[in-house]
């Protein structure tokens, strides 16, 4: 017996086994020769490297918190938010590269002009592909985020206490005393 089309709905693995695939097409892509030279791999390989593996750490940082109560529903939008933040980082890095290296080899309407030097966007047309679908993805996931179960009044009031405290003690640490 399957499940009705209308009652599926998106895995909660997916969007992490997309940035698994970004993570490994980003290696690929810089570790090309003909499109990140080895005079730049330090200003673009490296970098985009760790925001794909920091996109990663954010989706299971965000998975980490279970959102049974109004703290959890924020930290896993911010986790969320802060994963959509590295896909748009690694977009930010690839324009950059492609500005860097003088822009893309081919005009627009695919003709190309001999002696002109770029990127062949062809060769990143799978990362970007997967990198919009990432950002839909985690933009649907962190809209999706609800709480889970009924909070009551009452705890309501005592987290809100609880992080009142909490931020009390982080201005005492810090030194100033006025509280």
């Amino acid at each position: 017996m399957g499940v009705y089309a209308r009652k599926r709905g998106l895995s909660s693995r997916e969007f992490f086994f997309r940035a698994m695939c970004i993570r490994d097409e980003v290696v690929r892509v810089v570790h090309k020769e003909r499109l990140v030279p080895k005079s730049y791999r330090f200003t673009f390989a490296v970098p985009m490297c760790e925001t794909a593996r920091s996109m990663i750490a954010n989706i299971e940082r965000a998975d980490a918190f279970y959102p049974n109560s109004s703290w959890a529903v924020i930290e896993r939008k911010k986790y969320l938010a802060m994963a959509i933040a590295d896909a748009n980082t690694l977009y930010d890095d690839l324009a950059c590269l492609v500005e860097v290296r003088g822009g893309a080899k081919k005009n627009p309407d695919g003709s190309e002009e001999p002696g002109r030097s770029g990127i062949d966007l062809n060769e990143m047309r799978e990362l970007l592909t997967l990198l919009d679908g990432e950002i839909g993805l985690l933009q649907a996931a962190k809209n999706g985020v609800k709480l889970i179960g009924g909070e009551s009044e009452e705890d309501r009031l005592r987290a809100a206490e609880e992080e009142a405290q909490r931020l009390r003690d982080l201005i005492l640490m810090r030194g100033d005393g006025r509280v």
